[in-house]
């Protein structure tokens, strides 16, 4: 049987799928991160590893193209050390794309639109008449508003503002210190410091939990959050030149299970975009792979 294999490296694993020339699911496999930017040797190690894995009850003959969807590609200096290995290791042809191109292509099947992710982090990509533009993607220090990090963030924030102006402690800023251990917002640099990006991302949860129950502030941090994810995907809009019948995808976790971000930035992209369509299911970025193999194969 021909296949085409799909790879989806990201922070914490990578995803190597088989599919058939009909778009069906026929073997996968499972490895380590596939983040290049966090240990380039070991992400090509987890690669290969998950990509074999995913092999093992097929003929490698009978693979015509490998497409692989990599976080951090775009930021490696130099290809070669992973196309090389790749080349040693596999007689298919491939291509490697950043993880966003795939995800893309997953839930637009290939076809013109933009995706809007927000996760940790946040970007929007769009493709139109062979064209392809981002907004975001800047990462935590530079941009990602709108991301999980950015909504935690927010109520960091206000939690040293009540201590600075000497506010009482709001019922968030309470429930955030019980869950750190801590009496004080004094205290607070101990974790923001030292904690990781997902780490902090954790605590949006409780954000939620605060703006279900009516707090106003949590409240307008999400609908704040959709409206930058909103603004990011008019923006790549304007570089397409996308007049009116623009499909939008979503994904990440932020967009797809917060309904108050969701509503916020569905509101806002139908108020300038009114005929935009939006894709709200979630499927696995290789079938994007897939997609975008076809593409090549045809050629």
């Amino acid at each position: 049987m021909r296949y085409i294999m799909g790879v989806d490296g990201g922070g914490t694993k990578t995803e190597a799928v088989a599919y058939d020339l009909d778009g069906n699911k026929i073997s996968e496999g499972k490895s380590g991160y596939g983040n290049l930017l966090i240990n380039e040797k070991q992400a090509i190690i987890n690669i290969i590893q998950a990509i074999k894995q995913c092999s093992i009850t097929l003929q490698n003959e009978q693979c015509l193209f490998i497409c692989l969807g990599l976080a951090g590609f775009g930021g490696v200096e130099d290809p070669q050390n992973i196309e090389s290995e790749l080349k040693k290791t596999f007689d298919s042809p491939f291509i490697i794309v950043n993880d966003g191109m795939i995800a893309h292509a997953a839930l637009l099947k290939g076809k013109d639109g933009v995706l809007t992710i927000s996760g940790t982090g946040s970007v929007s990509i769009g493709v139109h008449n062979g064209n392809e533009k981002m907004a975001g993607g800047w990462g935590h220090i530079l941009g990602d508003e709108g991301s999980g990090y950015w909504i935690a963030v927010q109520a960091f924030m206000n939690m040293t503002k009540e201590e600075d102006e000497g506010i009482p402690y709001s019922h968030l800023t309470r429930v955030v210190l019980t869950e750190l251990g801590y009496c004080s917002v004094t205290e607070l640099k101990k974790f923001i410091y030292s904690a990781t990006k997902a780490e902090i991302s954790a605590f949006v949860p409780y954000i939620v939990q605060q703006a279900e129950s009516g707090d106003e502030f949590s409240e307008n941090v999400l609908i704040q959050a959709g409206s930058h994810l909103a603004s990011s995907t008019l923006t790549v809009c304007q570089k397409l030149n996308y007049r009116k019948n623009v499909t939008v995808a979503i994904k990440g976790s932020v967009l797809t299970n917060i309904p108050m971000v969701q509503n916020s930035f569905i509101k806002q992209v139908k108020s300038a975009l009114p005929e935009a369509t939006f894709i709200l299911e979630d499927v696995s970025s290789t079938l994007g792979c897939y997609y975008l193999s076809m593409k090549y194969i045809r050629k």
